[in-house]
């Protein structure tokens, strides 16, 4: 009790002492504290594995993918089916019997065929009938305008010796040395076009015709232009009133861009340095310009055309693209939709790439840039990083891209270059919204 009562009383009266007795009794000590238990600690959470990559594996399925090629489209008009080409040269021009063989012989071989008949034109025939030497010398420059009028008043005059064939004609005139071709007041020779080609009418009909001006002493220049125009002159005659194969699909729209909206048949391989090909490759005594054919293109081969004797093709293509919203009014277009990769401004995304060939042959090296093969960057800043730099037929990489600013319209052209043996083949991709 008196332990008790000692605790209540210090408890009740703190400070007070306690009277019966001659001494007083001493609290008894209160029990220690127990300490509390410390709360249990989480440990962290483990971050989850990184997906494991698919890399693929070589394969002897040849393209092991699909290849994302662009394909040329058909805008309704026509072409020339059964093309008669009529070669004009002016006064004292040394190489016109070497160009109007040029003209006899380009539309009769292989050559023309594997260019221009899958667009829908047949053989182009031409001879002595349809060489026009003109009387008069050459002024010191004509303009495309000037050019369209004297082909508008010569076609048919049968004063002056210009045939009108019975098949579907086209006019290609080679202006001699001193004689500048001017486009839109600029020199085309300086300004590294060679050559073009455009319709006129005459008679109420529309007549095709081609214009090569003499850019320097290089002959091969020369008929490589000429080669060029003459296909495109065959599968898209009319350009401006009434375009046949002309531009990429809207959903190749990466395409367009790579190529900076120059995209007829000879313009779509014309960047390319192996788009050249020699005698030895045609058996035509001129050098002449491979051209894009969808054929190839779509079924995984080389989409410049005649291929090369005895090369394997490779690249790579995107694999499981979007579709994306670009803002063409920038440069005069409205908004499109097309195929590449959703990447907003800020985010990251990965890209899988395959890599494809059309037969046997060991890896080749790849890398991304900016931008396109025709010079020029992306406007929109972007990085870009691959997980692997080499491969082959069925094996894919990787491509980590990282979009810091938005491009003028709205999406950021990307390239991946593929090279092996010193040759390279391109394949475009745009990151959009």
């Amino acid at each position: 009790m008196t332990k008790n009562y000692a605790l209540l009383g210090l408890l009740s009266l703190s400070g007070l002492a306690v009277a019966c007795g001659a001494t007083t009794e001493e609290p008894a000590p209160a029990p220690p504290a127990v300490a509390e238990a410390p709360a249990p600690v989480e440990p962290p959470a483990a971050e989850p594995p990184a997906p494991v990559l698919d890399h693929g594996a070589p394969s002897t399925k040849y393209p092991a993918f699909p290849p994302a090629m662009g394909q040329l489209k058909q805008n309704g008009g026509s072409v020339l089916k059964n093309p008669v080409i009529i070669t004009v040269t002016w006064p004292g021009d040394d190489k016109a019997a070497d160009l109007e063989t040029l003209g006899d012989t380009i539309g009769a071989g292989q050559y023309w065929k594997d260019v221009t008949s899958e667009y829908g034109a047949s053989a182009a025939i031409s001879g002595e009938a349809h060489h026009v030497r003109l009387a008069d010398a050459a002024p010191a420059s004509m303009s495309d305008t000037q050019l369209d009028a004297f082909v508008a008043s010569h076609v048919g005059a049968a004063t002056d010796g210009w045939p009108v064939p019975a098949g579907d004609a086209v006019y290609i005139l080679y202006l001699p040395k001193g004689t500048q071709l001017m486009l839109q007041g600029k020199s085309a020779c300086s300004s590294g076009v060679g050559g073009y080609h455009d319709s006129t009418k005459v008679n109420g009909k529309s007549t095709a015709y081609a214009i090569v001006p003499r850019c320097g002493t290089d002959f091969d220049h020369i008929t490589l232009s000429a080669s060029h125009e003459l296909a495109e002159a065959a599968t898209d005659p009319y350009p401006r009133s009434r375009p046949a194969w002309y531009g990429f699909r809207e959903e190749d729209l990466a395409w367009e861009f790579f190529q900076q909206f120059q995209s007829e048949n000879g313009d779509a391989c014309e960047f390319y340095r192996d788009s050249d090909l020699d005698p030895t490759e045609t058996g035509l005594a001129f050098t002449v310009q491979r051209q894009w054919s969808n054929a190839s293109a779509k079924a995984g081969h080389d989409p410049c055309v005649p291929a090369f004797k005895g090369a394997t093709y490779f690249n790579v293509t995107p694999l499981n693209m979007d579709d994306i919203d670009v803002d063409l009014s920038a440069i005069g277009g409205d908004t499109a939709t097309t195929k590449g990769f959703k990447v907003k401004v800020g985010a990251t995304r990965q890209i899988p790439l395959g890599f494809y060939s059309d037969g046997a042959m060991g890896p080749w090296t790849i890398k991304a840039i900016s931008g396109g093969i025709a010079g020029g960057r992306s406007s929109g800043g972007v990085d870009l990083e691959l997980d692997v730099t080499e491969g082959q037929n069925g094996q894919k990489a990787y491509l980590t891209v990282t979009v810091n600013t938005a491009g003028k319209t709205n999406s950021e052209l990307v390239t991946i270059v593929s090279t092996h043996g010193g040759v390279s083949h391109y394949m475009p991709l745009l990151l959009g919204r």
